[in-house]
């Protein structure tokens, strides 16, 4: 007993710490009790997205939101590999308040690490051919009109490209 009133707070500490470590244990590798976080699809165009690389010297970006769902859900939906689910990357019904899909806001996540494209940044992407009006022998259907209309377009475009540069 005396060793006992020696060794209370070493023998305390050890029965605290392996209570916490079994709890820990069966809440997360038993229950599944966490919230899992990744990355899924975004579309520029539509939403703020946040900007990611490929690789460290950036040479190809990506777009991406960040999803937050409990994992038993996750599980009980997509099975153990959630890479090829489409049910992980949207928040259903059943995931109630416990999911949610978070856009890039440059308020709060700064400038740098979000990117909101508009039609004027698709034109500099995508050159524009102008206001070019067909006339009525390219909008014959036979097949030959098809061949004619296609080689008259294509150097048209040709035409309109040389100009842009």
């Amino acid at each position: 007993m005396l060793w006992f009133h020696k060794h209370f707070f070493s023998c305390t500490l050890i029965v605290v710490l392996l209570f916490v470590v079994i709890v820990s244990y069966v809440r997360f590798m038993v229950l599944n009790d966490y919230v899992v976080a990744y990355e899924g699809d975004c579309d520029p165009y539509t939403e703020s997205c946040f900007v990611g690389c490929e690789d460290e010297e950036c040479t190809e970006e990506y777009y991406y939101s960040r999803i937050q769902k409990y994992a038993p859900h996750v599980e009980a939906q997509c099975g153990v590999d959630i890479t090829d689910c489409d049910a992980a990357y949207e928040c259903l019904p059943e995931d109630g308040s416990r999911c949610s899909i978070s856009y890039c806001d440059p308020s709060i996540d700064g400038e740098d690490s979000c990117d909101l494209l508009t039609e004027a940044d698709m034109e500099t992407v995508i050159p524009d051919a102008g206001d070019y009006t067909a006339d009525e022998s390219e909008l014959d259907v036979s097949e030959e009109g098809m061949d004619e209309a296609d080689s008259e377009m294509g150097a048209s475009l040709e035409e309109v490209i040389s100009e842009e540069l």
